[in-house]
């Protein structure tokens, strides 16, 4: 009996000493996309596993004592991580940084004093907060990512507190949020070089535009004269997913929201005619009576070169008749469909108004999306007019990263990396677009 004790004592002890494994982030906070490292205590990391909230991570490195990942598509807020190798299992949290802004950090500190600030930081303004008994600096910074940026800053003095740059709202959808632009554009594509026709009611000179034309008024200056505003709110989200891209206002539609053919058509040829970079076309209008000569002018616009995206209409409520020229089957024309934001897994659903068909390609938010109103102010935009143009600004992101790609191909690229949705194709297409992953 005491030789069997002798044999198991030392598992015993083994076993109560046992460490519990246990983890560290590094950095604590991070965009999605960012690069976290996990180090390990009390287990191994070969051939581990991450879950950051309830979605999986890509590992980037499993090693014995760490682990690196990159912070999947999760809402901001604190979130859960979980490392699982060889039958264990470390937690931890995670602060995923949300709608923030990518290019600025705050920083306080003691009042009076001016920061010191590694490589790669610029002061932008500070300011004396005595009344809170504190200075607030605003930074610039390049070269970074957010997360390592403020773990950066805080090392430099125990006084110092870094935070990111909340970009709040009054209730609003951010539309480059949701569908990931922001990570296309630390990878680098932003649209720059590739034109965006907004064939629409004009844009308001608060958005940053090349010469366009007004087929309305016939003359030069197609100004945004629909109430509220429509083409400028469309043009203001093309640039929200492509900032870089240039922004060609072509009005085609009245103060009344009325969009003749004949106007639409000269639009496009005008477009065509006047090519002169890559150029995306976006028809954030539609109707039920299709017309042949605008196929034929779509078709011209396509043989050139030009991707098109395309509203896929708004009467979901009335039966979702064809909407043309969404429902014209021309390969390199993207319809799209509208989503809005739920509480619930996945998060979107199609919106009961999108109008539904065979011929949906895609699906983009399209519901309470913050949006630009003429004069400079922000309101809130709602249909699949203004889902069209986050597609069309993925358009420009693509054509940034490739010029040659023919718009049969620019549809199959967004195509391939939409995320999949558990609704039928009629409502959704392909799924959500997703810019996260590519270009």
């Amino acid at each position: 009996m005491r030789h069997g004790l002798w044999i198991w004592l030392p598992l015993l002890l083994w076993a109560c000493s046992s460490q519990r494994p246990s983890l560290t982030l590094f950095p604590g906070r991070a965009l999605v996309g960012e690069e976290v490292e996990a180090r390990l205590s009390g287990m191994q990391g070969s051939g581990a596993r991450v879950w950051v909230g309830e979605a999986e991570a890509q590992v980037t490195l499993a090693e014995p004592s760490r682990v690196r990942f990159r912070v999947p598509e999760v809402p901001g807020g604190p979130k859960p991580v979980r490392v699982v190798a060889g039958g264990r299992e470390a937690r931890g949290e995670l602060g995923v940084l949300g709608r923030v802004d990518p290019s600025r950090v705050l920083l306080r500190l003691p009042l009076g004093q001016t920061p010191r600030l590694p490589e790669g930081f610029t002061l932008l303004r500070r300011d004396d907060l005595a009344g809170c008994g504190f200075a607030l600096a605003e930074l610039g910074y390049t070269g970074k990512e957010l997360g390592k940026a403020l773990e950066e800053l805080e090392a430099l003095d125990p006084s110092y507190k870094a935070d990111p740059e909340s970009l709040w709202s009054l209730g609003g959808i951010s539309g480059r949020e949701a569908v990931g632009a922001h990570q296309a554009h630390r990878r680098g594509w932003t649209g720059e070089g590739v034109r965006v026709a907004v064939l629409d009611t004009g844009v308001d000179p608060v958005i940053p535009q090349l010469p366009g034309y007004d087929f309305v008024e016939d003359d030069p200056t197609p100004q945004d004269a629909f109430p509220g505003g429509h083409g400028t709110g469309v043009a203001g989200l093309v640039k929200e997913v492509a900032p870089g891209a240039g922004i060609v206002p072509v009005r085609v539609c009245d103060e009344a929201g009325v969009c003749r053919a004949s106007r639409v058509v000269q639009g496009v040829c005008w477009v065509v005619e006047n090519r002169q970079e890559p150029t995306v076309l976006n028809l954030s209008l539609g109707g039920d009576t299709p017309v042949e000569a605008l196929t034929l002018a779509l078709q011209a616009a396509l043989s050139q070169g030009i991707p098109v995206a395309v509203a896929a209409g708004n009467q979901g409520n009335q039966g979702s008749p064809a909407h043309y020229p969404a429902a014209l089957d021309l390969p390199g024309l993207v319809a799209v469909g509208a989503l809005e934001a739920t509480p619930s897994s996945p998060g979107w659903q199609p919106a009961p108004y999108s109008t539904q068909g065979a011929y949906v390609d895609l699906a983009a938010p399209g519901t309470d999306l913050d949006c630009v109103l003429p004069g400079g102010g922000t309101g809130s935009c709602t249909g699949t007019s203004f889902a069209t143009p986050l597609v069309a600004g993925a358009m420009a992101l693509w054509l940034h990263s490739d010029p040659t790609l023919a718009p049969a191909q620019v549809q199959q690229k967004l195509v391939h990396y939409a995320k999949p949705l558990p609704y039928p194709p009629q409502a959704v297409g392909a799924g959500m677009l997703d810019l996260s992953q590519a270009p």
